[in-house]
């Protein structure tokens, strides 16, 4: 992804995008990802699925919970049952270049300003056949941290997104509230999806389908949930939030180390929320 010869020309979003993230909490950027990118990152993550991993790491690739609770038999595809890839920067090179993919950098910059700290990159599944959803939540909600207005998901899908395979479902304009109550949810759900209720029949839903390697980039506060999958193929999606540099803990004291802080662009400053120093690539591997 490195240039070389001349300086690269910064990519910019248009008014348009910009007007609607403000208003909708969202937009979406087109081809952020190459063809090549896409296919590099699901054999990469088909790898890791695979067993190619640290051992010390294998904790950071977490099956579907209805497979690891034997609800549903584990399938013969590892890949198959799988819900996510956590911070696999922190193990892998190949995704620790992601943080730095250039578009990506320069979309977020035009949002929240040019220092730029990523955490928190997961490869999502959502595997053939489980019905695997993700109710209505905030990040925000996640995040001790803020201004939340200083911060952006950035949701790129590998597979063609859509309401069949579980791509995302969002409220417009919810942004521009407060961090609402969540609650767990009754039915079976993965890890830490927490639920904002009430928001399933709301019309103004909006069900986005997402073509391979554009970027939906939305607002911390956007309420937003993921359905199932229905189809025979998977769902993949490379995910990560980034936040200014400038933001602050709202506790000095809270503890954050599934964060994985990186600082990405621009710099660093004093008593913000990026802890001293850089991540290293762990587990025994060379930075």
């Amino acid at each position: 992804m490195a240039t070389t010869g001349k300086t690269r020309e910064k990519f910019q979003l248009s008014q348009e995008q910009i007007d609607q993230y403000r208003e909708k909490g969202y937009c979406v950027v087109p081809d952020v990802l190459t063809e090549e990118e896409i296919e590099m990152y699901k054999k990469r993550a088909r790898e890791i699925a695979l067993g190619d991993i640290p051992e010390k790491a294998k904790k950071r690739v977490i099956k579907d919970v209805r497979v690891a609770k034997g609800i549903i038999p584990a399938p013969e595809d590892p890949e198959k049952g799988l819900w996510k890839m956590m911070n696999p920067d922190r193990f892998d090179q190949t995704f620790r270049d992601y943080l730095q993919t250039p578009k990506l950098l320069d979309a977020v910059e035009n949002l929240i300003g040019e220092d730029l700290v990523a955490f928190l990159l997961m490869v999502i599944y959502k595997p053939p056949h489980i019905e695997a959803v993700h109710p209505y939540h905030q990040d925000s909600f996640y995040f001790r941290f803020g201004p939340h207005d200083k911060i952006v998901a950035t949701w790129i899908p590998l597979d063609l997104a859509t309401g069949d395979n579980g791509t995302l479902r969002v409220i417009p304009g919810s942004h521009k509230g407060e961090v609402i109550e969540h609650e767990m949810p009754e039915s079976v759900t993965n890890a830490y999806s927490f639920e904002a209720k009430g928001y399933d029949e709301d019309p103004t839903e909006e069900v986005l389908e997402v073509q391979p390697g554009h970027a939906v980039l939305f607002h911390s506060r956007l309420l937003h949930k993921t359905g199932g999958n229905s189809t025979d193929g998977h769902r993949r999606v490379l995910t990560v939030h980034m936040c200014s540099a400038k933001c602050k803990k709202f506790d000095a004291d809270a503890a954050m180390p599934e964060l994985g802080f990186r600082l990405v662009r621009g710099q660093n400053y004093p008593d913000c929320v990026l802890p001293p120093g850089t991540l290293a690539l762990e587990y025994g591997r060379k930075d």
